[in-house]
């Protein structure tokens, strides 16, 4: 009878696994868009072979490259792109599952286990890889990185001692995500805390031996990519990016590091504004910074659970974050810091099991807790993603769409389009160039969105005799006579405006109801 009901409890809660990321980002992923570089990808796969393979080696993410040109080549228009989004979707909840067995093998009860994985799928950064369709090969890199850590520790749990095959097993998947996406290759320090924490002295592997086998793996697999992709380099297979080469001025960067990536790590999830970061983002910061301190105060007893919980604390964040503060550039999109957060949500679900345990809470009243933290997780994410990401670049795509239809060609058709400033955008909360941002404010996106709309009128070519020339600028043409069609899209602001007061005016009739 308990083992049917253990099973009964191991289905619903894949179940809940899978099913969770597609309710949440649902909307997002079958809404009508693009993102930025999905446009310009789209049809460079068909017309470009191999480009996109160059650029992302250069990038040292060949896998990347090749996964995702395979992946564009049966899509032709935009309203193909949900696939791909889906396709994130079907990765981050593996990702959730693969993780959420390793940490309740590991001694976190199947709620906690849940509240961590489901977390993770949550993240701004899973936000963003699911907004954005060509970011899908993120959450691969995330899936070869939890397997690969999954695969080492199992042998070095099933052997009590180095075991050579799950090492370099191990290494192989972690190899495969260094050459995937180097930031994600880094989520292997997520199961690595959690399950350093909750782990027993009595071990016969000694904690210090542990962590050294596992970090020793993790990194000498990526040193491995990087030495593969330094060999294309040196050939001249492809030219090295200017990101490639090592950070010259360290102690900046570490300084960037606690300004930028781990502030906005701390907050989870809650979102850091580019231009004015308001008082509650600190706030929410600030509480998940004294929430950590409770799993030392709580959960760390013994000198050992200390020392591990202070290693986790104060050394594991620069692990996670490793390439990134090697690499000379100063990228601080969610997408990168995916180590980081999850480690800071694995201390903090360590933090409230502490309090939980030490105040004796009922289970109910711990279910309870979780299950409403999580809740607004979930609708943070939905809101995020849908509201930030998949309506905003809707408006754009629409303003673009419509143009293209109503334009009537012949043998010179000139099209001017009226790119929109950042004071122009639709939404009134905004982030570097993902939560909020713009597609149609570089001059060669809002070419290449223009050339989409046309693919999707005329799938084959333009007609015969008719010719197409896109001209863009920051302001309205001098001679407005001069072109066919002039696109304005600073309209997007004005549309912006007119949904947020559509809005406030639901809201005030249902509270008059």
């Amino acid at each position: 009878m308990s083992r049917a009901v253990t099973r009964k409890g191991l289905w619903l809660w894949l179940g809940l696994l899978c099913i969770t990321p597609l309710a949440v980002y649902w909307q997002t992923v079958f809404q009508e868009y693009g993102f930025r570089d999905d446009y310009s990808l789209l049809r460079e796969a068909h017309e470009e072979p191999f480009k996109l393979f160059r650029i992302t080696t250069a990038n040292g993410r060949p896998i990347y490259g090749a996964v995702l040109e395979a992946s564009l080549r049966p899509l032709r228009f935009v309203e193909d792109l949900p696939w791909l989004r889906l396709l994130a979707v079907a990765l981050l909840a593996s990702v959730a599952v693969v993780l959420w067995r390793q940490l309740r093998r590991s001694g976190w009860s199947n709620l906690e286990a849940g509240a961590i994985a489901l977390g993770i799928a949550l993240l701004p950064g899973a936000q963003m890889t699911v907004g954005w369709a060509i970011a899908w090969p993120i959450a691969l890199a995330l899936l070869f990185a939890v397997v690969g850590f999954s695969v080492v520790e199992e042998g070095l749990r099933r052997a009590g001692r180095v075991h050579v095959p799950s090492l370099v097993l191990g290494g192989a998947f972690y190899f495969l995500a260094g050459l995937t996406y180097q930031s994600s290759a880094l989520f292997a320090t997520v199961p690595l805390a959690a399950v350093l924490l909750l782990r027993d002295d009595r071990e016969r592997l000694s904690h210090f031996r542990w962590i050294a086998l596992h970090l020793a793996t993790l990194m000498a697999s990526l040193f491995a990519a990087f030495l593969l992709i330094q060999v294309f380099f040196d050939e001249g297979i492809v030219t090295q990016a200017a990101r490639m080469r090592l950070e010259p001025e360290p102690f900046t960067k570490l300084l960037w590091f606690v300004r930028q990536p781990l502030v906005n790590s701390l907050a989870l999830f809650e979102l850091r504004d580019r231009f004015n970061t308001t008082a509650f983002f600190w706030v929410v910061a600030s509480c998940i910074g004294a929430l950590l301190s409770c799993g030392y105060f709580y959960g760390a007893q013994t000198r050992s659970q200390k020392l591990r919980w202070l290693f986790c604390l104060l050394f594991l964040p620069f692990v996670a974050h490793a390439v990134s503060l090697a690499a000379s550039s100063q990228a601080i999109g969610y997408r990168t810091v995916f180590g980081l957060s999850g480690l800071v949500l694995v201390l903090v679900v360590f933090a409230l099991r502490s309090v939980f345990a030490a105040h004796k809470l009922s289970p109910v009243l711990v279910t309870a807790a979780f299950a409403s933290l999580f809740a607004l997780a979930a609708l943070s994410a939905q809101h995020n993603a849908y509201e930030l990401i998949a309506e905003p670049q809707a408006r754009e795509w629409g303003l673009i769409e419509d143009a293209a239809k109503k334009l009537r060609l012949d043998a010179d058709t000139d099209v001017y389009i009226i790119r929109p400033g950042i004071e122009d955008r639709s939404t009134e909360q905004i982030f570097d160039d993902e939560f909020g941002s713009l597609s149609s404010d570089a001059d060669w996106a809002s070419r290449e969105m223009f050339k989409a709309a046309m693919r999707e009128r005329f799938p084959e070519h333009l007609p015969s005799g008719s010719s197409l020339s896109i001209i863009t600028g920051p302001a309205p043409p001098a001679t407005p006579s001069a072109y066919d069609e002039v696109v304005d899209l600073r309209k997007l602001r004005q549309e912006g405006d007119r949904l947020l007061s559509a809005a406030a005016g639901e809201a005030t009739t249902a509270s008059r109801r």
